[in-house]
C-alpha cells in the first residue's frame, strides 16, 4: 500500500480525532450561519463537517454478530500503562470474564510476574515479550487461561518493539499476534508506526488476529488494512480521563476473513491512561 498525505504527519493525527474535529465544525458552522453577515462562512463551515464526519459515522452503525456461545474464544486487551494498572482490579477483571488470552502491552518481565501471582489460581500463566530489568513500557505480556492451556506463545521482533505469537489450542490453525504499534505522536515515528502496521497487515494477509494498542483509529486506511475491529463502537479506550464517548478508540482486536465478534466490551481499570477491551470471538 502506498504512502498518502493522511498515512504522514501531522495528518495521522487530524485522522485519529476526525469525529471530534467534525463536531466542532459544525458546532462553530452553526453559531456562524444564524448571523447574516457570517452565514455563508457558517454553511460552508457546515458543509466540511458533514464531509470530514460522514466516513466516521458510517463506521459507527451497529455491526450484525453472530450469537455468542460457551465455546467462543475470549481475548482481552489492556495497556497497563508502564506497568501502572491496579494488578488486583485487572485480576478480578480476568476473574469475571474469563478470557482465553490476555493482551497486557507495557507489561514486561517485572508486571508479568505480578499479575501471574494473582491470577495463578484461576489457572493462568504468562510470558513476557522482555527480560527482567527491562522497564514495562517496552514489553508485551501474553496470559493464556486454562482452555488455552495448550498454546504456544514466541516472541518476535519484527516491529520497534517485540510482539508475541500465540498459536494451537483453541486457536485452531490460525495464530494471535500481541502487539504494540509505535505511536504516531512525532514526526519521526510516523514512518515507525506505518512499518509496524504494514507487518501486522502481513500476518492478517495469512488469516492472523492481530491484538493490542494499535496506536491507530479506524479512520486510519493502515488499520483497515490489518483487519475488522471486532469494536465496540464508538466506545474510547483511550484517555481515560475522558468519558468513553469522547476518547478514541485505539485499543483492537482486529479480525481477518473468516472470523467473526460474537461480543465485545470496554471496561474500566483502575492505574491505566487505556481501558480494556474484552472481545468474544466465534471460535477460529
Amino acid at each position: 500500500m502506498r504512502t498518502t498525505i493522511f498515512d504522514r504527519f501531522p495528518m495521522v493525527a487530524v485522522l485519529a480525532w476526525r469525529p471530534h474535529l467534525a463536531v466542532a465544525l459544525l458546532l462553530i458552522g452553526a453559531a456562524l450561519a444564524l448571523p447574516a453577515p457570517t452565514r455563508s462562512a457558517g454553511l460552508v463551515l457546515v458543509g466540511v463537517a458533514v464531509l470530514l464526519g460522514a466516513p466516521a459515522a458510517w463506521r459507527l452503525r451497529p455491526e450484525r454478530r453472530p450469537a455468542p456461545s460457551p465455546e467462543d474464544l475470549g481475548v482481552l486487551v489492556l495497556n497497563v500503562w508502564h506497568g501502572r494498572a491496579d494488578t488486583a482490579a485487572l485480576a478480578a477483571l480476568i476473574e469475571r470474564t474469563a478470557p482465553d488470552v490476555v493482551v497486557l502491552p507495557e507489561a514486561g518481565h517485572d508486571y508479568c510476574a505480578r499479575i501471574v501471582a494473582r491470577v495463578a489460581a484461576l489457572g493462568y500463566d504468562g510470558v513476557a515479550t522482555t527480560r527482567a530489568g527491562i522497564p514495562d513500557g517496552l514489553g508485551v505480556t501474553v496470559l493464556t487461561g486454562p482452555r488455552a492451556e495448550d498454546v504456544r506463545v514466541r516472541v518476535g521482533r519484527v516491529m520497534r518493539l517485540p510482539h508475541a505469537e500465540v498459536s494451537g489450542g483453541p486457536l485452531g490453525d490460525r495464530t494471535l499476534y500481541a502487539v504494540h504499534t509505535t505511536a504516531p505522536v512525532q514526526l519521526g515515528n510516523v514512518g515507525r508506526w506505518r512499518r509496524d502496521l504494514r507487518a501486522a497487515a502481513g500476518w492478517a494477509a495469512a488469516g492472523g488476529i492481530v491484538a493490542g494498542d494499535v496506536n491507530a483509529t479506524a479512520d486510519h486506511r493502515l488499520l483497515r488494512a490489518v483487519g475488522r475491529s471486532a469494536g465496540p463502537a464508538g466506545r474510547g479506550t483511550w484517555p481515560t480521563r475522558l468519558p468513553r464517548w469522547a476518547g478514541i478508540r485505539i485499543d483492537h482486536v482486529l479480525l481477518p476473513d473468516g472470523v467473526a465478534a460474537t461480543a465485545a466490551s470496554v471496561h474500566d481499570v483502575p492505574g491505566s491512561d487505556h481501558r480494556a477491551v474484552e472481545v468474544r470471538l466465534r471460535r477460529p
